[in-house]
């Protein structure tokens, strides 16, 4: 029995009836007849036969189409990220590099797919190894489909392999980066920072400089290079009570041996370079660039005082946002005369950044008044007439904590203190001593025997940052800490899988922004004035870190679902800025639907 169109002509007018026809044999031969007349099928609604065919069907015992009544939800899973991820990591082959350094040992470990899961969760929901295993089920990859979830202590034997690989693992990553990304080290950022931990007893845990003020807690000293681009190209775990330039030599050593380096320029922060760094850098044929802090020596009154007409430097760009000035070796003190035997010629740019000194003088006049009212406080505290209990104050004790409470910060050359032994204590602030001071508000000093122009220094100088940010990201986003490790090769594995997830971040950004870039470049082509300054204000806005990235492509999941007898994954559509960001990382758009076996 089947459905026909029977169609009819009355008066120039032309009719279709739907009839349901039936095929019957006689006599050995095929014949149909009519049984049934629904009516002139153009008078239906298209809701009027949905319904119909919909009811007709609940005559069937066994429906192969479905209703949206057959459809069952279970839940959804992470798609986006590991739909990009997975890409990049095939490029860069880690699965198959992974497997070759372990392809003569005996593991029982799936060793590439827990570092990929340890990596993935970093950039999505970061968690601990144990909180992985119980998340894992969350994300969809397809080489977990059909097998059993890897547990928590296939993620800490995955750790181990992993942090015996690690220089080789790096080296591989650079020269697969060098070509997918056209890297050309001529520049390489070097930066150190130290992270806290939770636990006492790992042995690389020791207590010294904490950069971010937490003295009471035991930490490791992790340095970090990247290029100019921000992408992290090696990294070293140290203990907790290093001091910056001796770790110097590592990051050298690394540059000129692991990657074969011949020649680049070092960029660091004058804490790092000591003679016997310097030494190392011409012997590996790097040249350097440094900056020192505005109240070192190096930057001293004379010279501030001599360049604190802005009319002589020049703006950095178009934007004009920093202004710089190379100045005479000769205006600078000589740190000792070793420096002076260099090869090279060195050269020294004074620095002025406008939108600093207003941050500058915030601080220094918050200090200021904080000193002010700590001598208030102290004031008052002399001036009461009640006994006092304990020992009498002397003279010295008093200028000993007028001493302490000004050196805190620094202020003590900014106020004249009288104090006559007793009871009255009066201050005035020095106001000669101030406005020198705020002649370094905003300025820095370069230090260089690199053959760059002296614009190309300071944007060097100042893409310092991106390692400033790398730690920034990897601390913030990619969440390095809590550290709970007690075993020191887990603690350096933990550092490892956070800089690759960083890796894969700042990769996804460096793509992007390479294309806002060309299109910029694109726009200044355009003739007409309007146009022209319209586009390019909304490329200049369009720029997106790789964290914005990773958020909007978080939003496409894979929806677990049963139709009828069918078990898939329906993929959520794309919005139009995936849409986009795939379309820049010239990555096809995903299926709509993944049957699942």
């Amino acid at each position: 029995m089947f459905p026909r169109i029977i169609t009819t002509k009355r008066k120039d007018r032309t009719y279709r009836y739907l009839t349901l026809v039936e095929s019957y044999r006689e006599n050995g031969k095929i014949k149909q007849r009519q049984v049934g007349n629904l009516g002139n099928i153009d008078l239906y609604s298209q809701e009027e036969i949905r319904r119909l065919i919909d009811k007709l069907r609940e005559f069937l015992h066994d429906d192969p189409y479905g209703t949206t009544q057959d459809l069952t939800t279970y839940g959804d899973k992470h798609y986006g990220i590991p739909y990009v991820v997975n890409v990049f990591w095939d490029r860069l082959g880690l699965t198959e590099f992974i497997n070759s350094l372990l392809k003569d040992r005996q593991v029982e470990v799936d060793v590439a797919l827990c570092t990929k899961i340890l990596v993935l969760n970093r950039l999505i929901a970061p968690k601990s190894k144990l909180g992985v295993a119980r998340w894992v089920h969350r994300l969809y990859l397809e080489e977990l489909e059909g097998r059993p979830l890897p547990d928590v202590h296939h993620f800490y034997r995955a750790m181990d392999y992993l942090e015996e690989m690690k220089d080789a693992l790096e080296r591989h990553l650079y020269l697969q980066l060098t070509d997918l990304l056209s890297l050309k080290l001529t520049l390489v950022f070097y930066d150190l920072t130290s992270s806290y931990f939770e636990g006492t007893h790992c042995p690389l845990s020791k207590h010294g400089y904490s950069r971010e003020h937490r003295p009471d807690r035991p930490q490791i000293n992790i340095g970090l290079l990247v290029t100019p681009e921000g992408i992290p190209i090696a990294h070293q775990v140290f203990e907790g009570n290093v001091a910056d330039k001796t770790t110097v030599p590592d990051a050298i050593k690394v540059l000129s041996e692991r990657f074969e380096v011949g020649e680049c320029v070092f960029v660091g922060d004058r804490g790092m370079i000591t003679q016997d760094n310097l030494r190392a850098l011409k012997e590996a044929g790097f040249r350097y660039i440094v900056g020192f802090h505005k109240r070192g020596r190096e930057v001293s009154d004379q010279l501030l005082e001599e360049y604190q007409d802005l009319s002589q430097y020049t703006p950095l760009g178009e934007e004009g946002s920093l202004l710089y000035k190379e100045i005479p070796a000769a205006k600078v003190p000589a740190e000792d005369a070793a420096e002076n035997e260099e090869d090279y010629l060195v050269r020294y740019i004074l620095c002025h950044n406008p939108a600093k000194v207003a941050e500058d003088q915030a601080f220094r006049e918050q200090a200021l008044q904080e000193a002010e009212a700590q001598l208030q406080h102290l004031k008052e505290w002399l001036e009461k007439e009640e006994p006092r209990r304990g020992r009498k104050p002397t003279a010295k004790s008093i200028m000993l904590k007028v001493a302490d409470l000004l050196n805190r910060k620094g202020m003590a050359r900014f106020f004249d203190i009288d104090y006559d032994g007793n009871k009255r204590l009066n201050w005035q602030r020095n106001q000669t001593a101030i406005d020198k001071e705020s002649l370094r508000d905003g300025k820095f000093l370069l230090k260089t025997n690199s053959l760059l122009p002296a614009d190309q220094v300071v944007t060097a100088y100042k893409n310092l940052m991106q390692a400033e940010n790398a730690f920034r990201e990897i601390k913030d986003f990619i969440r390095l800490r809590p550290i709970y490790h007690y075993n020191e090769h887990r603690v350096r594995a933990h550092v490892l899988i956070c800089v690759l997830a960083y890796l894969f971040e700042q990769w996804l950004e460096v793509l992007y922004r390479r294309h806002v870039e060309n299109e910029i470049q694109r726009a200044k082509s355009i003739t007409d004035n309007e146009t022209r300054e319209k586009e390019l204000k909304q490329l200049k806005s369009s720029y997106r870190s790789g964290r914005r990235i990773l958020e909007e492509l978080d939003e496409i999941k894979a929806v677990d679902q049963q139709f009828i007898d069918k078990r898939l994954y329906s993929i959520t559509l794309p919005g139009e800025a995936q849409k986009k960001i795939l379309g820049v990382l010239e990555l096809p758009l995903p299926p709509k639907v993944l049957v699942k076996e």
